[in-house]
């Protein structure tokens, strides 16, 4: 994890972007919490545990930074907000998410042929997809399972 975080701050600085200690604060919570979907608000409770000096105005400013500069990408999921999801180095597009509209939970769905798909459309309509996002609702199997047992 330290690797990772030492790798998207040297990215930031080539980007000549400043990585202050208030940045390199913010980012340590969206790497430790990569494989979740938080929201700003969520972000900054996290923060101000370790860090009550900082400001929930920085964190806004701050994700927006980092959502122009590929390190996160910011999703909307309807009536839950605005979250946002760490973009592994490399990653050059978001991946789809199933949504379960029992109980919210956020799955994400790796492994798919979107590339193949975003592929075929920009050489069928001569186009250049820049990025892309996918949400599939529905039921996640452990309350389908509490669903079927009702």
């Amino acid at each position: 994890m330290e690797n990772l975080l030492e790798k998207v701050k040297n990215d930031l600085k080539i980007k000549g972007v400043k990585v202050t200690l208030q940045r390199q604060k913010i980012l340590d919570v969206i790497i430790k919490n990569q494989h979740k979907h938080l929201t700003t608000e969520e972000i900054y409770m996290i923060i101000r545990k370790e860090y009550p000096e900082i400001g929930l105005a920085t964190v806004y400013r701050t994700m927006q930074l980092l959502e122009q500069n590929s390190i996160v990408c910011k999703f909307d999921f309807d009536e839950d907000g605005i979250r946002y999801e760490f973009m592994e180095p490399g990653n050059e597009h978001q991946h789809p998410h199933f949504i379960c509209k029992e109980c919210g939970k956020v799955y994400p769905i790796k492994d798919t042929m979107l590339g193949f798909v975003k592929n075929k459309i920009e050489k069928k309509y001569n186009l250049k997809i820049i990025n892309y996002s996918l949400k599939f609702y529905g039921v996640c199997a452990n309350c389908n399972k509490e669903l079927s047992e009702k």
